[in-house]
């Protein structure tokens, strides 16, 4: 998988930036910038089960770079034939001082010593950029992502050559230009690949709005 300094070399050689026009810092903050944006058409799909240690509706989780929980699983024994029979949707998922909280909202309530399984929907990494150990990309996404890096590093110069002296008519204009051309080719291809991400966007099962609701 193709790490941080990988990345930035395509996005220089991209730029043609033989005069060491664009700083590490540009580089990997229109890096960062276009990989948030992939992350939320493409997340990274993931799983985590856990072990309750306190009873009760409030749970912590520690599931790396978690966004939305897709399925979960309580109480899950992987030693049965289908684990998966006690799906859960009678929850909700919220952050409390920066960490993903689980709420159980009906009385089964996690105890001491049952397991939790949830998949869930993850941030992509990259290797060695905000100190992330692994790369998640898809390999035939990277050449994207590079697009739209040197896209959003363009039009970052671009913005800074207003407040410079000494560059030459019309620079600032066409740099912004071109940024601005490879970045929406890079959101054009997020709108195609949001097509092959599959994330339910309803329950499976509903709850009773009344005592004549059956």
């Amino acid at each position: 998988m193709t790490t941080l300094a990988a990345y930035r070399t395509r996005i220089l050689n991209s730029l043609d930036d033989t005069n060491s026009k664009y700083s590490t810092n540009v580089v990997d903050e229109a890096l960062r910038k276009v990989l948030n944006e992939y992350t939320r058409a493409n997340p990274n799909f993931k799983t985590y089960n856990f072990t309750v240690v306190t009873a009760g509706r409030t749970q912590t989780l520690a599931a790396a770079n978690l966004i939305v929980i897709t399925k979960l699983v309580h109480p899950y024994d992987d030693s049965v034939t289908d684990p998966f029979i006690y799906e859960r949707e009678d929850f909700t998922l919220t952050y409390m001082d920066g960490s993903p909280t689980l709420f159980f909202y009906s009385n089964d309530l996690p105890q001491v010593g049952e397991k939790i399984y949830i998949d869930y929907a993850a941030k992509q990494t990259i290797t060695d950029l905000d100190s992330a150990v692994a790369t998640t990309i898809r390999d035939d996404h990277e050449d994207i992502l590079v697009l739209g890096a040197a896209g959003q590093a363009a039009m970052m110069r671009a913005s800074g050559l207003n407040e410079q002296w000494g560059g030459r008519p019309g620079e600032m204009s066409a740099l912004m230009t071109w940024g601005n051309n490879q970045y929406n080719r890079f959101l054009e291809f997020l709108e195609e690949i949001k097509q092959e991400v599959s994330l339910p966007m309803f329950p499976d099962s509903s709850w009773q709005l009344d005592q004549w609701d059956h």
